[in-house]
């Protein structure tokens, strides 16, 4: 395949909404949406997407790299000149009058400047979007699935890798080191979120911070980490016990697991995230746990580790074939700890396709 076809068919694809909205022009400033349509991996660019065709906008810094990256639209590279000065001269060339802008992603003093730009003949009537381009991107495509495949097995040589240096007396810290070390040794541009290394009742802190607690004989170790490929994140989480479990562990444990695969069979396009997400927190709910549970079963990744669609009982989004969605219930209990079990799926007509199958048992030492 061209290699620009994917982002040719991304910007076509926008700008025939940009035209059916009945605009002359959108102004693209988050950088993930201008990586998604163009392939430019800098941190210093704008976008102007139009019905006629597309343009991208960097300075001096980047003009090889652009050269290199972008595709499917015209480069466009200034020197000593502000991002408003260029906006303002593509107004007066193009005489646009109706522009759109990326409402998410633009702050109240820029808004207030462009709206001060005039047109060739008067001035630009300025009109918000919501999410366009990242409604685009909850489908993945076939290119976006493998590398999301990729992202996630260095997740699993990590975790394979990593559970090796588990011994008594080890901190969480010295574990986070090694982590990011094996990140980096398996292929990984650096890991998608900040990681998550929790021992013994610390567990119970859904996004605690790695600190000195030293691992003990019985204690919880909760491993919650992705890695980014290609600009692509993974996400995976696991809980399990260092050394023997008492009965209590399994139990809960166990029930955990159960939630999530409650969870995954659930995750089919045309189900809503909240249904979704129902269908595993019932789960938690029978056995007395629901309070225990206090986040929302999952989210999309992707090129961001966040992203739409949300699994979540506020959630009102209906799940696509295509997306690809954690699904991570968990259990937090205050001085006796937590449980998370998460795994990224693709989501389609049928069970979903795992992305990650590193151990899932309480005992995987």
């Amino acid at each position: 395949m061209n290699a620009s076809a994917p982002y040719e068919a991304r910007q076509k694809k926008l700008a025939e909404r940009v035209s059916s909205e009945g605009l002359e022009a959108l102004w693209v400033t988050n950088l993930v949406n201008i990586r998604y349509l163009t392939g430019f991996t800098g941190s210093y660019a704008q976008l102007l997407i139009t019905p006629e065709g597309s343009y991208f906008f960097s300075d001096g810094r980047y003009r090889e790299q652009a050269d290199k990256e972008v595709k499917g639209c015209a480069v466009r590279i200034f020197v000593g000149m502000t991002w408003l000065e260029i906006l303002a001269e593509e107004i007066s060339d193009h005489d646009w009058k109706t522009m759109g802008i990326e409402a998410a992603h633009l702050n109240v003093s820029t808004f207030e400047e462009i709206k001060k730009l005039p047109s060739g003949k008067g001035s630009v009537d300025w009109r918000p979007t919501v999410s366009w381009v990242e409604e685009f991107r909850v489908c993945k495509d076939e290119s976006e699935k493998e590398t999301l495949r990729r992202s996630s097995q260095v997740v699993d040589r990590v975790f394979a890798a990593l559970i090796q240096e588990l011994e008594e007396g080890v901190s969480e810290r010295e574990i986070l080191r090694k982590m990011m070390n094996l990140l980096w040794e398996e292929g990984a541009t650096g890991p998608s979120f900040d990681p998550i290394v929790l021992f013994g009742a610390r567990s119970s802190l859904p996004h605690g911070k790695p600190g000195d607690a030293r691992l003990n004989e019985g204690d919880w170790v909760l491993l919650d980490f992705g890695a980014v490929v290609d600009g692509y994140c993974s996400d995976c989480t696991r809980t399990f016990v260092f050394g023997d479990p008492d009965n209590l562990q399994r139990e809960r444990h166990a029930l955990v697991h159960e939630a999530q695969r409650a969870g995954i069979a659930a995750a089919r396009a045309g189900v809503a995230g909240k249904d979704a997400d129902a269908a595993s927190r019932r789960v938690l709910e029978e056995a007395g746990l629901a309070e225990a549970f206090m986040h929302g079963l999952g989210h999309g990744v992707g090129l961001e580790i966040h992203e739409a669609p949300r699994l979540a009982s506020s959630s009102k989004d209906v799940l696509k074939s295509g997306a690809v969605v954690t699904v991570e219930p968990g259990i937090y209990i205050p001085g006796w700890g937590g449980i998370r079990i998460e795994d990224a799926v693709v989501v389609g007509n049928g069970d979903p396709e795992p992305l990650t199958f590193c151990d899932h048992s309480i005992c995987p030492l």
